[in-house]
């Protein structure tokens, strides 16, 4: 068989800076076929699937689309007509540049490609936009187009997946596990291989396309480059007071003012403008240049309050605010983008919610804030902000994700961020072995979660093995596990690493963060990793080879580091030693060995191989969720002998409070208490009940410690309350504050001036009086 080279020949530096194809209608499809789309497994689609001439559309469920379905009705017939323009478009443009054969290991710039016959990529190609978000790359295939499995287009320095063109006369076969860039405008049939992921389109005037378990995601999310390691980047300082946790790094530059840290704790590290600063607003101004000049598919104005978004880019003129609950719908995409384009500024109120559902992930959700962002107290708020004016983040603020800006000071007040997100295994979560061709286990491996496999069917050794879940030999089960766990590799794959290792791990203490190793990787006898008192510590270990635990060596997770949040991303064999003791979730891309009698708090998932073993103990890393409960008490108040001429306090002190979360997320709740009005009930010689105002009565949390489970108080607000017949809140948290909480409220009755006293039954003298009794009504949540 004769193999044949690629080709290329580099555009002229004279050449005219290319357009981009405009698709029209087209461009709100995922999908969009001539005669038919067919669908098997799990798939996801962010934008509109459609046929036409043809009708045809199956397998939807149990694929999802977040957009809409278009089988051959007016709005797929003008789609066709806009893509009939768009391919007729990019296939006369003048080229720059040829190319042939296999494009494997090339790197691209900016231009109009001609291929004269069938192109392939059997592994990596990279087009390079050189600092240009508007490069366009066009490329015009006279023939077949083939993407083997598991390759992948790379784009670099700015370059977008909306301005990559793939206009090809013949057939377009994309490989399975492959993961692919840019619109595909076809003349024939495209089929798309199982777990193959593409961020572009598929549309194709007279074919058929073919699915099979694929993630298709139109708007990609913003690359923060070493930004994304910083939770907090400013330009000029960073002050902080209380005790705020940031759990990636912290950056100013050109300033170099950093202050209140301690009392605050960083998990990263500080740099202050030093040479890493400087790079990450270098990245910043990059990132906040590509959120600014994406296409806005709506537009939003004034409040935010009530409203429910889909994935998509929002355009606003003028400032926004949010003063009670957003809500974001990822409509059962993961990979659905959210980006808001802010031309002036972002305030949120006291107690304010974003909330997301349904699969949408903080990760991918983007404020590109030109004005001012001004966060209220005990508020959450989910997303990177890109600004380029100050932030401030009031007290108790919950923020998962990161406060970036080019300009003036981000301030901090008892704050908890969430930086590094960890990898959203999906359905892959409740699998503690799943493999690709077979599973074997000798012993009696005991094995706490799922075991399966996709596309074989061979599980063995189960009996005399045992587990508390099920087994899944090759069916829809596995199949949708591994198109989930293909999407949690691709995440881990694609973080941006804060640190390098190399060689042998033994001895090692390592902080949360994501460490990359270009050789394989070794533990000869202990591995530390220290979480620092953060329970949201993420650690992600992007290995490119091979990867060796030996015999006797152990994982050892300090400080609450956490099993669930910690992930080895592999591409060569894992092997695990006798009798280790191993921590973490393995996604693999190769077979996986554990020796015999090691134990593994975690998970052995691979994309392609089988997984080996010998008499092994598997614990999931998930703690069980528990409830989130609150056990109150009342009191008594001091008795009081009415003066009438002024105010006068009747004071108390409660049993000892216990609250406790054992929902195992570290998320955040809120204790809210109501009052009914104080009152005196009537008595035989007084028959009319007397009341007192319910704003007098305050409530005083106190001091809130932490029980022995019990995580830090910090991100705690308990101020005191006057209480009202309506709820409110008490005590509120902005996670994580996991275990159990103490505390002893004390009571204040305010008694205005002329108020009557209680009621009384019978005589005067020596009667009992009916004291003001109030009910609180308390709920968590």
């Amino acid at each position: 068989m004769a193999l044949l080279a690629g080709l290329f020949v580099a555009p002229s530096p004279a050449a005219a800076v290319e357009s981009p194809v405009d698709l029209g209608t087209a461009g709100t499809y995922s999908l969009l076929a001539g005669t038919s789309i067919a669908n098997t497994g799990p798939s996801t689609y962010s934008g509109d699937i459609g046929t036409s001439p043809g009708t045809t559309v199956s397998g939807f469920p149990p694929g999802i689309v977040t957009g809409d379905i278009h089988p051959g009705d007016a709005a797929a017939t003008q789609a066709r007509v806009d893509l009939q323009n768009a391919y007729s478009d990019a296939a006369t443009r003048a080229a720059t540049g040829s190319i042939a054969g296999d494009l494997a290991g090339r790197t691209l710039t900016a231009g109009v490609y001609k291929a004269t016959a069938a192109i392939s990529v059997s592994t990596t190609l990279t087009l390079d936009a050189q600092g240009n978000p508007d490069a366009v790359f066009i490329f015009q295939i006279d023939a077949a187009f083939d993407v083997a499995a598991g390759s992948e287009i790379r784009l670099r320095n700015g370059a977008r997946p909306a301005n990559v063109i793939w206009q090809v006369v013949g057939a377009v076969a994309l490989g399975a596990t492959a993961s692919f860039t840019g619109t595909i405008m076809g003349m024939a049939a495209i089929a798309v291989g199982a777990g193959t992921s593409v961020t572009g389109r598929a549309l194709t005037l007279n074919g058929a396309i073919a699915l099979s378990s694929n993630v298709f995601t139109t708007e990609p999310t913003v690359g923060l480059g070493s930004a994304a390691a910083y939770s907090v980047l400013a330009g000029a300082s960073v002050a902080n007071s209380g005790g705020t946790t940031l759990s990636g790094d912290l950056g100013v530059s050109p300033g170099n003012t950093v202050t209140g840290f301690p009392p605050g704790v960083i998990s990263g590290t500080i740099h202050a403008g030093d040479a890493l600063a400087a790079q990450a607003r270098v990245d910043l101004q990059t990132a906040i240049t590509d959120a600014a000049g994406r296409v806005p598919t709506a537009t939003l104005a004034g409040s935010l309050n009530g409203r429910t978004l889909t994935e998509g880019v929002y355009d606003a003129a003028a400032a926004l605010t949010l003063g009670t609950e957003l809500v974001l719908d990822g409509q059962g995409n993961r990979n659905g983008v959210f980006i808001f384009q802010l031309d002036a500024g972002l305030t949120t109120s006291a107690g304010s919610v974003i909330r997301l559902i349904n699969g949408a992930q903080a990760a991918r959700v983007i404020w590109q804030v030109a004005g001012t962002a001004s966060l209220g107290a005990a508020s959450t708020f989910m997303g990177t902000i890109l600004g380029q004016s100050g932030i401030s983040i009031g007290n108790s603020t919950g923020f998962t994700g990161r406060a970036l800006t080019l300009g003036d000071t981000v301030a901090l007040n008892t704050n908890v961020f969430i930086t590094a997100q960890p990898v959203d295994l999906g359905s892959a979560g409740s699998f503690a072995v799943l493999a690709t061709t077979s599973v074997a286990s000798t012993g009696s491996s005991t094995i706490g979660g799922d075991i399966g496999v996709f596309p074989g069917t061979a599980i063995t050794g189960f009996p005399p093995g045992t587990l508390t879940g099920s087994l899944y030999p090759g069916d829809s089960v596995a199949a949708a596990a591994q198109a989930d766990l293909q999407l949690a590799y691709d995440d881990a794959a694609s973080r941006t690493p804060t640190a390098t290792l190399a060689g042998d791990l033994a001895g090692r203490t390592l902080t949360a963060g994501i460490y990359r190793a270009g050789a394989a990787l070794a533990n000869s006898t202990t591995l530390t990793l220290d979480g620092q008192g953060n329970p949201n510590a993420v650690f992600i270990f992007q290995i490119e080879a091979a990867f060796a635990s030996a015999a006797g060596s152990s994982v050892v997770l300090i400080n609450g580091a956490d099993a669930s949040r910690v992930f080895w991303q592999v591409v060569g064999a894992v092997s695990l030693g006798a009798t280790a003791s191993f921590s973490g979730t393995i996604l693999g891309l190769a077979a996986i060995s554990v020796g015999a009698d090691a134990s593994f708090t975690g998970r052995a998932l691979t994309l392609a191989g089988a997984v080996a073993l010998s008499n092994n103990v598997f614990t999931n890393p998930t703690p069980v969720a528990g409830p989130l409960t609150a056990t109150t008490s009342g009191a008594t108040l001091s008795g009081v002998v009415l003066q009438g001429i002024e105010t006068q306090y009747s004071t108390g002190t409660s049993d000892q409070w216990v609250i406790v979360d054992d929902r195992g997320t570290g998320a955040a709740w809120t204790l809210s208490v109501s009052a009914s009005v104080p009152t005196s009930a009537a008595g035989t010689v007084e028959t009319v009940a007397r009341t007192l105002p319910a704003g007098g009565l305050v409530i005083t949390p106190g001091t809130i410690t932490a029980g022995t489970d019990g995580g830090p108080v910090d991100g705690i607000s308990a101020p005191a309350l006057a209480l009202s017949e309506t709820a409110q809140t008490l005590v509120t948290t902005s996670g994580p504050n996991r275990g159990t909480y103490l505390l002893s409220p004390s009571f204040s009755l305010a008694i205005p001036p002329n108020a009557y006293r209680s009621n009384f039954t019978g005589a005067v003298d020596g009667s009992p009086l009916n004291p003001y009794v109030s009910v609180l009504t308390f709920t968590i949540s």
